[in-house]
């Protein structure tokens, strides 16, 4: 093992790896996700840097945060658990924090090395998780290493992005963490995540990038995410959906509850529809106004209630800018997994600080900066190895 680390690099990498820990990992303690975000922000603070050709991104983004914040803060005290300005404040630092880390990465490193620490890091977590679930599955109660099984499954798929976008990919291991994400799905008893595994699975072996950089193809994509909680009977009642999830997902056409769920929207948003009830607040209102159910089950919607119809539409009309910008194959996978989550949205929560990191990343892997080129002499004359 050849290591060389200048101490740009040794920086770049610390910053990495915290940035993947206050966004990828959900920890059993949430303070523990905000100390790392706090001591982040410490570490970037000295080279906090922006670039006019990002005004656009981080205009919107600004009007996002903004809107966050007087959500929170028109829903300060109206819960007993939930601190709407602590949550919404930690959610706008963290969206701050990635485009900082990328700016910075990209100003000495190319996307490869970022790649190639995250594929790392989402290795190390994915395989110890994964021995847990395979030999000591009662480790963690109800619970996994990485949270619930929704969790797990999404860590593969995360994992399987970051397999795909790095540079020296071999098919055949690709094709085992495919299965093995299969297996871990079936065995934490997620088939929505294995479902988003294999719609993964199928548009990174059938290229299909110009259908996926069309803006207005993404934007019926999330259309079906958002009309789907009022249609849901319509949809469930055509003979193959049907058949799939009965006899292939072995789920009721309720769909565990979740149609149940959708009835209660109108309910919910009553008077609520433009603020929300104020970030991180889902699972409080939920079960105070239903008794049991914890979430709006739909990520466009769930969203809503949260934040607002600005934010959530503030959030589409981002990842719809970012999609139709000019590519690189090297984004294509990124590509893909932000679809496979507004798919999911149908019936999953996907609309959170995961889908907007993935975002984020795809934005700065195509607009990138100098160094972004893999050819680049420069980089590879200061290559790392590891």
């Amino acid at each position: 093992m050849n290591i060389r680390l200048s101490s740009k690099t040794a920086y770049t990498v610390i910053i990495l790896v915290l940035l993947y820990n206050a966004v990828f990992v959900r920890f059993p303690y949430l303070f523990i996700q905000r100390i790392i975000a706090i001591l982040l922000f410490f570490m970037i603070l000295p080279n906090i840097r922006f670039r006019q050709k990002d005004i656009i991104i981080l205009t919107l983004f600004g009007f996002y945060s903004a809107f966050t914040i007087i959500s929170a803060l028109a829903n300060v005290d109206n819960y007993i658990y939930t601190h709407t300005v602590v949550g919404g404040f930690f959610h706008i630092l963290i969206i701050f924090e990635m485009i900082q880390v990328f700016l910075y990465s990209l100003k000495f490193r190319n996307y490869d090395f970022i790649i190639r620490i995250f594929l790392y890091l989402s290795l190390v977590y994915v395989l110890i998780n994964d021995f847990l679930v395979i030999f000591c599955p009662r480790t963690f109660g109800y619970e996994y290493l990485l949270g619930n099984k929704f969790s797990v499954s999404y860590k593969h798929i995360e994992l399987i992005v970051l397999y795909c976008m790095h540079r020296r990919k071999n098919i055949f291991i690709l094709i085992a963490i495919l299965i093995l994400s299969f297996y871990i799905s079936a065995s934490v008893n997620c088939m929505t995540g294995a479902v988003g595994i294999g719609i993964l699975a199928v548009m990174n072996f059938i290229k299909i990038g110009k259908l996926l950089k069309n803006r207005l193809f993404f934007i019926f994509t999330m259309g079906i995410s958002v009309i789907f909680p009022f249609v849901y009977d319509l949809v469930t009642g055509i003979y193959p959906v049907r058949y799939f999830i009965v006899n292939i997902l072995n789920r009721t056409t309720g769909m565990t509850g979740r149609t149940v769920i959708f009835d209660y929207l109108p309910m919910i948003l009553k008077d609520h529809l433009i603020l929300g009830y104020g970030y991180n607040t889902a699972y409080e209102v939920w079960t105070g106004a239903t008794d049991w159910y914890p979430n709006a089950q739909n990520g466009f919607w769930n969203c809503v209630c949260e934040q607002g119809i600005i934010c959530a539409l503030l959030l589409v009309f981002i990842a719809v800018y970012v999609i139709g910008l000019k590519q690189n194959n090297s984004c294509y996978p990124l590509m893909c997994v932000i679809y496979v989550y507004a798919l999911l949205g149908t019936v999953e929560i996907t609309m959170d600080t995961t889908f907007t990191a993935w975002i984020i990343m795809l934005y700065f892997m195509k607009r990138g900066g100098k160094n972004h080129k893999r050819d680049n002499p420069r980089i590879q004359r200061r290559k790392i190895y590891f």
